[in-house]
Formats: C-alpha cells, sequence, structure tokens
C-alpha cells in the first residue's frame, strides 16, 4: 500500500467521532423514550446465530468518493431514506454452537458517543456475560470493530481467544506506519495495540481461509483494510456469510458498487472487493450479514438494473 494512499483516506476518517448522536437509538423527544434492546436470533443449520446492534452514528455523506452529492441523495431518497439524517448501523453478531458463545466483532464500546455501544448491554439481556464468551472473532481493526473488546484497558471478555488476521495486525500495531500519520489520527493505532496487549497470550493471528471456529472459515476480503475478513458459517447444508464492512451504505453502494467511503485504506481494492462479492453471492444465493447493513443486517443480493439490491431475509420464527 501507498503511503499517500493511506495518507489520504484520514482526513476523511475524523469525521467519524464527531458525528455521533445524542441518545442511543432516540425515537423522538416525545416522551415515547428509546428503542427496545436490538437482538434478532436466527439459524444457521444446528447453530444459533443473533444479530446485536451496538446502536448507529450519523454518517456524514461527504465521506463516500466515486459519485456526486445529488446522485448520492437521488439513491438514498429511492431507497426511503433521508439524506439529510442518514444513520448508518453497527451490527455484531454471536455465534451460538456446541456450547460455545463465539462473537464477531465486539462494537464500539465507549469510542464513539453515547448513540454506540451497545452489544454487551444486548448480550447480558441475552443472558450471555463476558465470561461466556469464548471467541471474539474480529472481521478488522476499526474503532467500530474492536472499541467494544476492551473496558478500561483490559480484556472485555476475559475467557475469550482473540482471533484476528495478521495483515490487519501488522499494519495497526506498526509504530512506523502510525508515525507517518497526523497526530490527530493516531489513537486508531493506540486503540488497536490496546486491545491485542489487553488479550496477551490469548491471540490467535491467521492468514487466508484460516479455520476460525468448528463450521467458521474466514473469507480475505481486503480494500477496506488490508487484513479485513469475512466469515463464512457453515452448518447442516445451511451457510451465512457475514462480510464484515463491504458495505457502509447500502442505498448507495448496493446501486453503484464502485463508491467507495474514506474509510478505506485501498479504495480500488475496497470497491473490487465489493463487486466481486456482489456476483458471487448473486450467483451463488448466498445469505449474507453485513456490520453496515440496516439492523438486523441479514438478507440477499440481488441484480437490479445496472447495479444491485438488498433483500432482507425474513423473520425466523426458528
Amino acid at each position: 500500500m501507498k503511503r499517500r494512499t493511506f495518507l489520504k483516506t484520514f482526513p476523511a476518517a475524523a469525521a467519524l467521532a464527531a458525528t455521533a448522536g445524542i441518545v442511543p437509538i432516540a425515537v423522538a423527544a416525545d416522551g415515547h423514550g428509546a428503542q427496545v434492546i436490538a437482538a434478532q436470533k436466527f439459524k444457521v443449520g444446528d447453530m444459533v446465530v443473533t444479530a446485536i446492534s451496538d446502536g448507529y452514528f450519523n454518517m456524514p455523506l461527504d465521506m463516500l468518493q466515486g459519485a456526486g452529492p445529488d446522485d448520492i441523495a437521488a439513491l438514498l431518497r429511492q431507497g426511503y431514506q433521508d439524506p439529510e439524517n442518514f444513520r448508518a448501523a453497527v451490527n455484531a453478531y454471536l455465534v451460538q454452537s456446541g456450547g460455545e458463545n463465539w462473537l464477531i466483532d465486539a462494537g464500539t464500546g465507549g469510542v464513539f458517543g453515547p448513540s454506540l455501544g451497545d452489544v454487551a448491554e444486548v448480550l447480558a439481556a441475552l443472558g450471555v456475560m463476558p465470561g461466556d464468551v469464548s471467541k471474539l472473532i474480529v472481521t478488522h481493526m476499526h474503532g467500530d470493530h474492536i472499541g467494544g473488546a476492551i473496558k478500561d484497558g483490559a480484556a472485555m471478555y476475559p475467557n475469550a481467544e482473540l482471533v484476528v488476521t495478521k495483515a490487519d495486525v501488522d499494519f495497526w500495531t506498526s509504530k512506523d506506519i502510525q508515525a507517518q500519520a497526523p497526530e490527530q489520527f493516531r489513537g486508531g493505532f493506540d486503540l488497536a495495540m490496546g486491545v491485542i496487549a489487553a488479550y496477551q497470550d490469548r491471540v490467535r493471528i491467521v492468514e487466508g481461509e484460516a479455520d476460525l471456529a468448528p463450521g467458521l472459515v474466514g473469507r480475505p476480503m481486503p480494500g477496506h483494510t488490508v487484513g479485513h475478513q469475512g466469515v463464512m458459517i457453515e452448518s447442516a447444508g445451511d451457510s451465512l456469510l457475514i462480510w464484515g464492512d463491504v458495505v457502509h451504505v447500502a442505498p448507495v453502494q448496493m446501486a453503484r458498487p464502485e463508491v467507495t467511503i474514506g474509510f478505506d485504506t485501498d479504495q480500488e481494492l475496497a470497491a473490487k472487493t465489493r463487486a466481486d462479492a456482489f456476483a458471487s453471492v448473486v450467483q451463488s444465493g448466498q445469505k449474507i450479514a453485513g456490520m453496515h447493513m440496516p439492523f438486523p443486517g441479514v438478507g440477499f443480493v440481488e441484480k437490479a438494473g445496472d447495479g444491485f439490491r438488498f433483500v432482507p431475509a425474513s423473520w425466523d420464527y426458528m
């Protein structure tokens, strides 16, 4: 990755920490309160997967690259979204199999403000305490995926093995790369280093299509970060591809896969990965889930004109 390519991503990324909302999933200031804790269970073969909402952040749409603001606004309106107030979901997924609890991404913790950081609370409502989680599988080491892995500098999940890709660990724990970044953006590196340090000898570093847990395989999907991975879950003839951050703004990027976002480390590769993923899951009919797809983020991709569209999965009554 070229140094200038990396450095130019930072100015756009600055907006994230400053754009979180005020009240977690607020409905309105009309006495009706806030949304209930958000979790949705469904089956993948013999496994139970639970989509967990960590909350939302107000996405600054000028972070999108490859389409003009009028086109972006039009696509959002076509998707029945408000271009002036687009709230991006942050999701995580709990996989329960053989008496084990495996968490895929940890959400933001306290990193990005009060409209986020709900993963641990949702887990508690599900009866899953931090000590019950035996694996924490990370799609990539951005703050909205690893911020919730630690609390007050210690491991949030004291018995969990932390599973991360080598490429992301090498990148986000590099003092040399950190030194090239403007000072205000170095906190992301400090967070990654803090998470690795907190899990110490319980860190497992993987490469390629690695076995992450029984029935779970890592799928390299680079571009958003150098080590970004999806997680393929397979059980009893059923499957689900959790594709991490392949999509951030579904109404725009489903229709226009070439549109990238300022968080992407390699814009060109991120767009190619997205286009390849769409083509693959359309051809196979593969069910997918995503960390920034509209909660619960689970469904299918269909061809739609020159682009694609997302079809949410129906409620699973289990």
